[in-house]
């Protein structure tokens, strides 16, 4: 269906439902993958970033634990910030997310104790692999 789309919305429509499906069976990569072409195709559509925002978010135990584990909700944050910044019709759901995650932060004090400073760059590892900015609550 998606080579047989006549326009680019309807195929990043169908490369959004086949990331709904990837992520069902458990396939994150494959999901963020068919994610991000959607938003080649239609760059100001907030859902597929809400998507790589909640696949992020669900990655936390598979991640590590400590810091590790917890910035895998620095980089949902920022994917549910972006698709609040373009799309106004997934705005209220995105911040709904970013306070519901940002619970999830480490502390001032852990991150003082591990000499990590709010506000710097941070790494995310595990399948992630992107960078993001150091958070506490």
């Amino acid at each position: 269906a998606i080579a047989k789309a006549t326009n680019d919305s309807t195929k990043a429509q169908y490369d959004y439902d086949l990331a709904l499906v990837l992520q069902l069976e458990g396939n994150y990569q494959g999901a963020r993958a068919k994610a991000l072409e959607a938003i080649r195709l239609r760059g100001n559509w907030g859902k597929p970033y809400m998507l790589i925002g909640d696949l992020y978010a669900s990655s936390g135990d598979k991640c590590g634990e400590g810091i590790a584990g917890r910035s895998v909700y620095w980089a949902a944050t920022d994917k549910y910030a972006k698709a609040k910044a373009i799309d106004p019709s997934v705005a209220e759901d995105a911040q709904a997310k970013m306070n519901r995650y940002s619970a999830f932060y480490p502390t001032k004090d852990e991150l003082f104790f591990q000499s990590i400073k709010e506000g710097s760059s941070y790494s995310v590892g595990c399948w992630i692999g992107e960078g993001t900015t150091v958070r506490g609550r």
